[in-house]
């Protein structure tokens, strides 16, 4: 029972209290129940407008999340796209960085393949230059009259080349003297067979007859020059006086049918002239045909040098003639310059071209072995 009673008395504060929180109504005014009246709706309105707010705000949470998520999904996938672009760069580079590499390695190894090489060739020549010095220290250490015998055998040698090339033998002859001089300062008594066949040598040279072959061909040069300066010659006819002396008429009356002859003869020269020559007609050349004339007298005259340098004495002297022959037909003779041509050509032909029999010189043998063994050999020597 007592236990109601405290539940009893417990009840009654809180209906007070719900009582005290209630608004007073006053029955009297009327505004106060029009307000009341509202209280009501304005919380139905709230109540019933709360959740489409929420289920609006909900929605937009939802578009922004979505739209969030899409977004990050297209950062991932362009993030991907680059990651895979980028690998493929790097695979792009790496491929074309092989090459230079291989080339870079190529050429390091072709640096130092040719380091190599250049370190034995140096090394080569350094040893050859080693042995170059111990052979000029053992050639130094010989006899000195090596040196000379050295310088004998190019005089020779030198000689030999004026004698045959230039087609000069003083000068050969000059140089074997000069080789002989050489033999002589040596001063060794076993080098006389040397020294004689340097004397044949020099005797044999000596007795070639020197032909100016240079000047023979500066002349003809100078014949070559003046061909187009010489006048040639012109047809002259001379009559006999004879006939001139025939025509003419006297003044005796006794000499009428002479004189009648003579005019009917006048008369009949006037439309016939016939007349004795008593010298042979000069020829008369067309302009082309002097021309020719010309140049197959230089023609001529140039067979004639390339013989003279081939020492061919026959088409030397065929060609002169020829081109004499020419020049005493063609050319006028009155004129001098024609005739000191034809002078200076017959010079010219009675020059006369000898060549060598010399093959080899005697002392050329000997001067090698001088010069390889240091001395002459014994059975050279006899």
């Amino acid at each position: 029972m007592e236990t109601k009673n405290t539940d009893a008395s417990a009840s009654e504060p809180t209906t007070e209290a719900t009582i005290a929180t209630q608004p007073v109504i006053d029955t009297q005014s009327e505004p106060e129940t029009s307000s009341s009246e509202s209280a009501p709706k304005e919380q139905a309105q709230q109540q019933s407008s709360t959740p489409w707010g929420i289920i609006i705000t909900l929605f937009l949470l939802l578009i922004l999340a979505f739209t969030s998520v899409a977004g990050g999904y297209y950062l991932y996938q362009q993030l991907q796209a680059q990651q895979a672009e980028s690998a493929k760069l790097t695979k792009k580079l790496q491929a074309a960085l092989v090459e230079p590499n291989q080339r870079i390695a190529s050429l390091e190894q072709q640096q130092g393949q040719f380091a190599a090489s250049v370190e034995n060739a140096m090394a080569q020549s350094l040893e050859q230059q080693t042995q170059l010095e111990e052979r000029v220290s053992i050639i130094a250490q010989r006899n000195p009259n090596h040196w000379r015998a050295e310088e004998a055998k190019y005089l020779v040698r030198l000689a030999g080349q004026k004698l045959w090339l230039e087609k000069d033998p003083s000068t050969a002859t000059s140089l074997l003297k000069a080789a002989d001089e050489r033999i002589k300062s040596m001063r060794d008594p076993s080098l006389m067979p040397l020294r004689k066949a340097l004397s044949k040598d020099i005797a044999a040279v000596a007795s070639v007859k020197n032909t100016d072959i240079s000047g023979t061909v500066l002349t003809l040069d100078a014949i070559i020059d003046n061909l187009d300066k010489l006048p040639l010659n012109r047809a002259e006819t001379h009559f006999s006086s004879e006939e001139v002396a025939d025509t003419q008429m006297t003044e005796s009356l006794d000499d009428w049918q002479s004189n009648l002859a003579k005019s009917w003869q006048a008369l009949i020269d006037d439309f016939v002239i016939v007349r004795k020559r008593t010298t042979d007609a000069a020829p008369l050349l067309e302009p082309d045909q002097q021309w020719y004339l010309v140049e197959n007298t230089k023609n001529k005259l140039l067979q004639a040098q390339l013989a003279l340098y081939r020492q061919d004495q026959v088409n030397y002297r065929n060609s002169i003639k020829l081109a004499r022959k020419w020049i005493f037909q063609y050319f006028d003779l009155k004129d001098q310059q024609t005739t000191d041509t034809l002078a200076t050509l017959d010079a010219l032909e009675t020059l006369k071209i000898q060549s060598t029999s010399i093959d080899r010189f005697a002392a050329s043998n000997m001067l090698n072995q001088l010069v390889t063994y240091g001395n002459l050999m014994t059975e050279e020597a006899q």
